[in-house]
This record gives C-alpha cells, sequence and structure tokens, in this order.
C-alpha cells in the first residue's frame, strides 16, 4: 500500500507577509483606545499607527471618496436649541419594572433604524439578535469597513457573510442612521455578495437619496447588467456629490444612451481633473471608431468598465488573473459580456475560490466540457501539460464518465497534484467532494484514501469520511502497518476538521502521530506538532502535559510572525463579553487576505476559542480544519 500525499498542504516554512499581524495588531489597539471613550470618566484615548477606527470629526473628504453623511435638518420654522447647560446631578435610580402593587409596567422599545435591517435571523441562519451590543458605533462602523473582500478562510467569509447580513438593533450611537447599513452594503459589494446586496437593500427602500448606498447599488447594477437602474441613480446623485466615480458612470450612461461624443467629452474631463481612467478611455474610443479590435483585457477592470465594455461590444481577453473586482468576475462567471468560454471558467474558480460564487455554479460550467468515457490516460497528460481551470474541469467530466474505482481515483488523484497551493487544494476538495463520496473505501482506491480523508474534511464533511478511517483500522488491524502508518499519520486533521464525529481522542493517538511525524520531518516537526496541539486545544481537546514536553525535546523553527498582544486581547475580551459582532470583525479584519498557512496557529487557535465561547463551534472546527490543512497536517 502506498500513501500517497497530494494535499498541496506540503510541509514547508511559509513565505510571511510581515505587514499582516503588525497591521491587524494596530487596528485592534484603535478599537480598545477607542472603546474607552465611551465609558463614564475614561481619559482621551489616542489611537497609535496609520489605522484609525474612530473618524475625526472635521475630516475632509478626501478626491474619490464618498461625501461625509450630513446633519439631520432641523424642522423648519423652529429656531436652533441653546446648548444646554451641564447637569452635574446624579443620574435618577432605574425606574421599576413594575408599578407599587406587583403589576407589570410596560416600557416602550427603542425604535429600529435601517441599520437594524437583515435579511438573516437565528432562525435562518444569522447571528443573534444582540450582536452589536456593547459596541460602540463609531467602532462597529470603522471595523466593518476593514472586512476583507475575499478572506482566505472561507470560514470566517460566511461569518463575515452572516454578520453582514443579520438583523439586530445596530448601535445607537452612530454617526448619522444609514451610516452601518452604507458600510455593511459597501463590504457585501466587495465580496462580490451581488445577490445578497439586492436582498439587503429591499427590505430598505427608498435609499437612493444617500449618495453612498446609490454608488454602492449603482455598481451592482452594472455588475448585473442593468445600466438602465445605474443611470438612473447617477440623475438622482451626481449634481450633489464631488466624487469622480458619477463622473466616470456619467461617461458610461452617455455611452449607454448613444451619445459618443459626450462620452468622449467624459473621458477628457476625467483627465483634466487628474483622475485619468484609460481603460475606460479605451472602451470609449472603441465605441467612437466603431469597429471593436482584438480581445480587450480587462485589467484591474470594475463593473462600470465592464458595462462600457459592453456597450462597445469589444471581445474579452481569457485572461483574468489580473481582474482583482470579485463583482467583475461574478459577472463575467454568469457570461455578462459575451466573455469566452475559457475566460468565464477561469472566473467562476477566481470567484468560487473567494466564496463569491458556489461551488455547484462552477460545477455547472464543466457540463459544457465534452469527454469520451475511458479516456483517462488523455485527460491525465493534457492536465499535466495545462493545469489550467480547463484541465480541472476535464478531470472532473472524466471522473462523473469513468466506472472503474481505481480509474477514478487515479483521476481525482491529480486534480488534487495540480492544484496550486492551499486554497487551490481547498477549492479541489469542495469541487470534487460529490465524486469521492460515491468512491467507496477498499483495496483498488487504498492509495487515494489520505487525500480522500483530508478533501471530504476541507468540503466539511467528516461523516463521509468516516468509512476511510474505519476501513484504514480494519486494514491495521489485519497487521497491515501500512494502513496502519496512513491512519497515523492523518489523525490529527481527522480529529481537528471531523471531531468526535470522525475519530475519538486518545493520547495514546497523539503520541503516535508525534513519533511518526518526528522520524518523517524532524525539523519540521516541532512547528507542525505545535499546530497541532495548539488547534486541538483551542477546540477543547484535553491534551496532556507530556504531549506538550514532548514539543520543548525538538527544535523549534518558528517561521510565524506572532499576533499583538493587542489583537489577542481584543479577541479574548470580545468573546468572553459575548461582543458577538464586534469578535467576529476583529478577527476577520486582523487577518485579512493573508493566507491562512502564513498566519501563527496561535493566531488561529485564538480565533477558534473566542468563536466556540460565543456558541458558534462548527464555524470554530471549520477555521481550525482549514488552518491545519494549511499548515501540511
Amino acid at each position: 500500500m502506498t500513501a500517497c500525499r497530494s494535499d498541496g498542504g506540503a510541509r514547508r516554512l511559509p513565505k510571511i507577509r510581515r505587514s499582516g499581524f503588525t497591521v491587524a495588531g494596530l487596528v485592534i489597539l484603535a478599537v480598545t483606545a477607542a472603546a474607552t471613550l465611551t465609558f463614564p470618566g475614561a481619559g482621551r484615548a489616542q489611537t497609535r499607527g496609520p489605522i484609525q477606527l474612530a473618524p475625526p470629526q472635521a475630516a475632509p473628504a478626501a478626491p474619490g471618496d464618498a461625501l461625509p453623511l450630513p446633519t439631520p435638518a432641523l424642522t423648519p420654522g423652529f429656531p436652533a436649541p441653546d446648548a444646554p447647560a451641564a447637569d452635574t446631578r446624579p443620574p435618577p435610580p432605574p425606574a421599576p419594572r413594575t408599578t407599587a402593587d406587583g403589576s407589570i409596567r410596560i416600557e416602550g422599545l427603542t425604535p429600529l433604524t435601517v441599520d437594524a435591517a437583515g435579511t438573516l435571523t437565528p432562525d435562518s441562519g444569522g447571528l443573534r439578535s444582540d450582536l452589536w451590543a456593547g459596541t460602540p458605533g463609531p467602532i462597529a462602523q470603522r471595523l466593518l469597513s476593514l472586512l476583507p473582500a475575499a478572506p482566505d478562510s472561507l470560514a470566517l467569509r460566511d461569518l463575515q457573510r452572516r454578520l453582514l447580513l443579520s438583523a439586530g438593533p445596530a448601535p445607537a450611537d452612530l454617526p448619522a442612521e444609514g451610516a452601518l447599513l452604507a458600510v455593511r452594503a459597501q463590504r457585501l459589494l466587495a465580496m462580490g455578495a451581488l445577490d445578497d446586496l439586492l436582498a439587503l437593500a429591499a427590505l430598505v427602500p427608498g435609499r437612493d437619496d444617500d449618495p453612498d448606498m446609490a454608488r454602492v447599488m449603482s455598481e451592482r447594477a452594472l455588475a448585473a447588467g442593468d445600466e438602465a437602474n445605474a443611470c438612473r441613480l447617477h440623475q438622482a446623485v451626481a449634481a450633489r456629490s464631488d466624487d469622480r466615480y458619477w463622473v466616470r458612470l456619467g461617461t458610461v450612461c452617455d455611452l449607454w444612451r448613444g451619445d459618443t461624443a459626450k462620452a468622449e467629452l467624459g473621458t477628457r474631463l476625467l483627465g483634466e481633473l487628474g483622475d485619468p481612467d484609460p481603460l475606460l478611455q479605451e472602451f470609449v474610443q472603441s465605441a467612437v471608431a466603431g469597429h471593436a479590435g482584438g480581445p480587450h483585457r480587462l485589467a484591474n477592470a470594475e463593473p462600470l468598465h465592464l458595462a462600457a465594455a459592453r456597450i462597445a461590444r469589444v471581445p474579452i481577453d481569457p485572461e483574468v488573473v489580473s481582474i482583482a473586482s470579485l463583482p467583475v468576475l461574478v459577472a463575467l462567471a454568469r457570461g455578462l459580456g459575451d466573455p469566452p468560454f475559457a475566460a468565464r471558467l477561469a472566473a467562476a474558480e477566481a470567484a468560487e475560490r473567494a466564496g463569491a460564487v458556489t461551488a455547484g455554479a462552477l460545477i455547472a460550467l464543466y457540463a459544457d466540457v465534452a469527454v469520451q468515457g475511458g479516456r483517462v490516460d488523455g485527460a491525465l497528460r493534457a492536465a499535466e501539460a495545462d493545469p489550467s481551470p480547463y484541465a480541472r474541469a476535464l478531470l472532473w467530466r472524466t471522473a462523473e464518465a469513468t466506472a472503474d474505482p481505481a480509474q477514478r481515483a487515479r483521476v481525482m488523484a491529480k486534480a488534487f497534484e495540480i492544484a496550486d497551493g492551499p486554497a487551490s487544494w481547498r477549492q479541489t476538495a469542495r469541487l470534487f467532494a460529490g465524486p469521492i463520496r460515491r468512491l467507496e473505501a477498499g483495496s483498488a482506491t487504498e492509495s487515494f484514501a489520505p487525500t480522500a480523508v483530508r478533501a471530504l474534511v476541507a468540503a466539511g464533511d467528516g461523516v463521509s469520511a468516516r468509512p476511510w478511517m474505519d476501513w484504514l483500522q480494519r486494514r491495521a488491524d489485519t497487521g497491515d502497518g501500512e494502513a496502519a502508518a496512513t491512519r497515523r499519520d492523518i489523525w490529527v486533521i481527522a480529529r481537528v476538521g471531523g471531531g468526535e464525529t470522525l475519530v475519538p481522542y486518545r493520547e495514546s493517538a497523539v503520541a503516535a502521530w508525534w513519533d511518526g511525524l518526528r522520524a518523517a520531518d524532524p525539523e519540521g516537526a516541532s512547528n507542525l506538532g505545535a499546530a497541532a496541539l495548539t488547534l486541538m486545544h483551542a477546540l477543547g481537546a484535553p491534551i496532556g502535559a507530556d504531549a506538550w514536553r514532548g514539543l520543548a525535546s525538538a527544535p523549534s523553527t518558528n517561521p510565524y510572525e506572532a499576533p499583538t498582544a493587542a489583537f489577542r486581547n481584543g479577541v479574548t475580551a470580545g468573546s468572553e463579553a459575548g461582543r458577538v459582532a464586534e469578535t467576529i470583525a476583529l478577527a476577520a479584519a486582523g487577518f485579512g487576505e493573508v493566507p491562512l498557512e502564513e498566519i501563527d496557529p496561535t493566531a488561529i487557535a485564538l480565533v477558534v476559542a473566542g468563536l466556540r465561547r460565543l456558541g458558534l463551534e462548527d464555524d470554530a472546527r471549520r477555521l481550525a480544519g482549514e488552518a491545519a490543512l494549511g499548515y501540511g497536517l
């Protein structure tokens, strides 16, 4: 038996992005400092570092930024009230909830604002309704603005999405009604959650006069091919805003109306304002000239660029690597702009990896890839020669068309082999989870067993991995040493990602795994051992003292940047106080888009433990499993 390891989580020293936790620490420090302003008697807090959580009171809007939210207008005909004199009297005691005769007193409820709107409730997958309790409004607003568009962890991405969509009272001290709603909408757009954004906006109609919401919804409309609605919002807001975005959108609207001369004038105006847009100008010139020319690359394109390309009817280049905008990638994946199939497939793959489209939507595109049954060797050679999104689609279709279990396992093993890094490997697991579930563990598929277990754990289906672990155990019980070694080596990832459902916790299993690791990888054993024990401990496993002492006997070559004390204290304090939204936002903003394998395991474990304190057990285990795969466990 050969225990192949084609999991993409190679045991290696990761390349560290040194700015990751430096920025995260400053974020948390700023939050902690600003939060003290909400308590009576607190001294003036100062934030350190480049990120300021509480916005300055009189900061001018930078060019291109949305205008600051206006202060509420006074009622016509009434003079402005004088500033009240300071009241030095002690506050009155709280009113009793019952009257003198013991009857219940009815109290009025604080009216909900548009910021409380949400499409999710606790019964439909949302967070609990008091998610913002204890978090100051300016801090909530700033934290949401720092949420990453594409976190490397889909567990955190899902939590982030639920946070943005959950209904519940917002902090009472927001700078203006709708301020939190606008930031939530902005982050949903950045995440490519176009359908979620539309559903949220439908709950709060009549926000077209809000420049922030109008911009978000116009970009969403462009990404959905709805230029009419985008141009309607332009007419409603552009005259009242100095955001250059509206000039660019106006150019697209002129192009949409067929007024190419005015559109050309718009691109010239942008240049005169010192804010030229070469890509937009390229599409406008194509429309003016009346011929599309060769394929156009959408490098750094935004939704309005895709709209201009559609209107000008220019062909789109299949290369999508240079596109960072998730709304654009989602639009291309859905076929907007009539992209070539290669571009559509690559865009769908990139969007799925970021969580912006489902694995099912990507698999649906695979139906357009033609395969011939029995041509396994041809598919393997093609994937080896060009490990592209098309190759993965070809392998998926070949695996589905191949009846022989051994050949199917061989095809799927190649798909994991060509995965480009841990994130791509986890994506492959999600895409191939269905075919793997239908593959029976046995002697014909024994070499695929470790990959099958890791893949099903990565797909969040530890239950389906159980037959593979049980089969390895039965083989080991008959004296099969290779089966025993394979089960030993994958025990940790099975435990971290699958929990008690997949394998029970045993000190003897930890010791056996550690001994095998030190024998196979003496140099990396200390780091991997520390990662494994730290994650299991965060998940509540009773790690014994002997296991921790064993780490001291191996040389440490810790390649990770340690999280700051501010990050540790912020996440811990937030979770211990039950501040759900704040804790999730701190964790997601702190990790940003840094690959999980580059983050110190103690930081991952800190967040895992915090999520468990908040009752988010499944999310905590999913995050731990993703990290364990990234570390190569």
